[in-house]
């Protein structure tokens, strides 16, 4: 019988640094970036075998744990029907309905299809901030969208736990996907620190990476 492969070590520190980045000008950077794409990255880099945080975070307040995946679900359905209904008290259009997805039914018993619908509202409202106000939806409510998909993501990860049998097909995406943060990552980076040259130079230096 052939011995199981190795796998292929996969140099993720240019992963970490654009997740510790991101988690250190949290509010500066999610407007930026797609919706859940620090809580995606931090789970790649589990699936590569890196710990998203390697170093202890100074010490701060007592933090709130992260919310269950039950219950980042029921935020996340919670603030989609809102949405939802506020958009047919709108009486808006079949076409601006159908492209926040509030013609159809929202679900609620699986993450990877609540994420989708929410990510529908966050990007139309995003491409078209004054159509969305006209609906009555406010910038801050979009915020509290893209918050309560990236909680749900890392609650989805978190209780799925650490797979001891990744593929390496599983690996190699994984792999794709943090070259790909790591560089919106350090694009969003260097625009919102455009004036601020040590800060921006922190987000350039994540650029020198295979793959990019």
């Amino acid at each position: 019988m052939a011995k199981p492969k190795t796998p292929v070590v996969v140099d993720t520190t240019a992963g970490t640094k654009a997740y510790a980045l991101a988690a250190q000008y949290k509010a500066e950077l999610d407007p930026r970036l797609p919706a859940g794409t620090v809580a995606n990255l931090a789970a790649d880099l589990t699936t590569l075998g890196a710990d998203p945080l390697p170093t202890p975070p100074p010490p701060t307040p007592p933090v709130t744990p992260p919310p269950t995946l039950a219950e980042a679900m029921a935020t996340a359905v919670t603030l989609i029907t809102a949405v939802h209904a506020a958009i047919r008290g709108a009486q808006a259009k079949p076409e601006v309905r159908k492209a926040y997805g509030a013609s159809g039914k929202t679900p609620s018993k699986e993450a990877s299809a609540l994420v989708a619908d929410g990510e529908k509202i966050v990007t139309q409202a995003q491409a078209n901030p004054s159509q969305a106000l006209t609906l009555g939806i406010l910038p801050a409510d979009v915020a509290a969208l893209v918050q309560a998909l990236s909680d749900l993501t890392t609650a989805e990860a978190l209780a799925k736990g650490p797979s001891g049998a990744v593929t390496g097909k599983e690996r190699r995406a994984a792999e794709a996907r943090m070259h790909d943060a790591v560089a919106r990552i350090s694009g969003a980076g260097a625009l919102a620190f455009a004036t601020n040259a040590a800060v921006r130079a922190e987000f350039a230096a994540l650029r020198p990476m295979k793959g990019l």
